[in-house]
């Protein structure tokens, strides 16, 4: 990518990519992943004007949307862009949605179609486990549900901005705590919201 990101997917000579992998993804995923971003760029100019044009309020049925416009029916880059779920937490596109939405020290800003009000937490173990200490959510599982009830939970503490705590909680609570999902008598001395 000598001449930078947007040149590489623009040019659309992906040949050096074979042979390439990224965890689980095999070079013919990475390919088709570049050649899927290519399509994206040229035929609405980036992700978010992709992600604007197709939201209606709800992320989920806008990531289905995408993967309907992208792949139709088939099962290519599910990873990426998944399939209808109701049970999937979408901890990726959470994420990446609280970078692009948000703005502070951590989160970009960049997007402004989505209300940060309307974010859902990107679950992962740690905030699922921290829920759960905390009675925000009582599923046995990480789940859609589960996020939706932990960012119901979140929404007590900042209405407009639920996912304002989600790095502090992920990385001071949840990492460097080593929230169990359980109170305990060690909790009280090592987690600043035990509390709460």
């Amino acid at each position: 990518m000598e001449n930078g990101p947007w040149k590489f997917v623009e040019k659309g000579n992906f040949k050096r990519l074979k042979g390439s992998y990224y965890r689980f993804q095999k070079d013919g995923d990475i390919v088709l992943l570049f050649q899927s971003l290519r399509k994206i760029c040229g035929d609405f100019g980036g992700i978010g004007n992709m992600l604007n044009a197709y939201y209606r309020g709800d992320f989920r049925e806008t990531l289905w949307r995408v993967r309907q416009y992208l792949f139709h029916n088939s099962n290519a880059l599910t990873f990426f862009f998944p399939k209808p779920s109701t049970t999937n937490p979408l901890k990726r596109w959470n994420l990446y949605l609280r970078w692009m939405v948000r703005k502070d020290m951590i989160d970009r800003g960049l997007w402004k179609f989505v209300d940060k009000k309307d974010l859902v937490v990107p679950l992962d173990t740690h905030i699922f486990k921290i829920g759960k200490c905390h009675g925000w959510t009582k599923r046995a599982s990480q789940s859609y549900g589960a996020a939706l009830e932990i960012t119901e939970a979140l929404k007590t503490f900042s209405h407009d901005d639920p996912l304002k705590y989600d790095f502090f909680l992920c990385h001071k609570i949840g990492i460097g705590s080593r929230c169990t999902g359980k109170k305990m008598p060690r909790c009280r001395k090592v987690c600043a919201v035990y509390d709460i």
